[in-house]
């Protein structure tokens, strides 16, 4: 029996010994990190929010940082193809995933597709973005309610262009067609950028963009929002209404996020490392400008804070599933 008990306490502190170890290596290796570039996999395609968004921050990543960033796009499967890939990266803190609601809550919620909470570690939110629901200048719809009622009268006729199957401007339409009682033609993109294009085109007649990649075409006269996802307006738009007031409530459900995340096991204090230098990053004037320049503004939350609300998110996705796919 005593030396059962020693035996026990001879196996209880060697993994005192393994967890300190562990932790002191996560610090030694926080002490030095970053020692090289960090590669930020953006799992859309060139043009979207992300990337206008990323551009931003990337000259200041060398000042907070002390290593550069390099940009990788992966686009595909409505963002899983490069959330997989990160999620699989080694977990040193030099691969992230600069991800977004749609690859990283929804698809994990809906379908088990791309990587949520369960899958990958936060590092920190970037922004909550503003979108909108928008049409061609010369669209002969001068308010969102003009829309929806032309929609009812005309069956399948409205034509939506979202940023990929089951992606938030998706799931928002579907939602939006079941709660106002009319059916449209949802066409997917893959990314906002290819799902502009198609608007600006004239291959679809509204579509649900954010702010960043938006607001140039809005300023050239090009483009007319009818109103603003969520339950606030846009500080740039301080006309047009939001979808809360047009009678339409998510609930908070159906945001457009940017964020980004880290293959899980990536040591607590690399993490916080990371964050504390995104935290810099938008709250340096130039990186404020530049945002505000394309209509977006930052709204960071560091690893603890979003993790709570990306879960919450998720469950929140995962309720609705059940009234989407019966």
């Amino acid at each position: 029996m005593h030396r059962r008990f020693r035996i026990g306490r001879l196996g209880c502190g060697l993994l005192i010994i393994s967890v300190l170890s562990f932790l002191s290596l996560g610090g030694l290796h926080a002490q030095s990190f970053p020692a090289k570039p960090i590669v930020i996999v953006i799992p859309l395609a060139p043009g979207g929010s992300n990337d206008l968004t990323a551009r931003v921050l990337s000259p200041l990543a060398q000042e907070y940082l002390g290593q550069s960033f390099v940009i990788q796009f992966r686009p595909g499967g409505g963002g899983a193809i490069g959330s997989n890939e990160v999620a699989q990266a080694k977990p040193d803190g030099y691969t992230l995933l600069f991800g977004h609601a749609n690859c990283n809550s929804i698809l994990p919620a809906l379908e088990g597709r791309g990587k949520g909470p369960d899958d990958l570690a936060a590092v920190a939110r970037i922004a909550a973005t503003y979108s909108a629901y928008w049409v061609q200048a010369d669209a002969p719809w001068k308010t969102f309610k003009e829309m929806i009622a032309w929609a009812k009268a005309n069956p399948g006729k409205l034509t939506y262009g979202n940023t990929g199957t089951w992606s938030a401007t998706d799931f928002s339409w579907r939602w939006l067609e079941m709660k106002a009682g009319f059916s449209s033609r949802n066409v997917p993109y893959d990314g906002g950028a290819e799902g502009l294009v198609a608007l600006l085109g004239g291959h679809v007649q509204v579509g649900r963009f954010a702010s960043p990649q938006s607001f140039p075409h809005y300023r050239a006269g090009k483009l007319r929002p009818l109103a603003v996802a969520g339950n606030q307006r846009h500080p740039d738009l301080p006309d047009v209404p939001c979808l809360a007031e047009e009678g339409y409530d998510m609930k908070g459900l159906g945001a457009s996020w940017k964020a980004f995340f880290a293959p899980k096991g990536t040591p607590r204090p690399v993490i916080d490392k990371l964050a504390g230098g995104f935290k810099k990053m938008t709250h340096d004037k130039r990186a404020v400008a530049g945002l505000r320049k394309m209509g977006d503004d930052f709204d960071f939350l560091g690893p603890d804070e979003f993790t709570k609300a990306w879960r919450e998110e998720f469950l929140g996705y995962k309720e609705l599933v059940k009234i989407f796919k019966k």
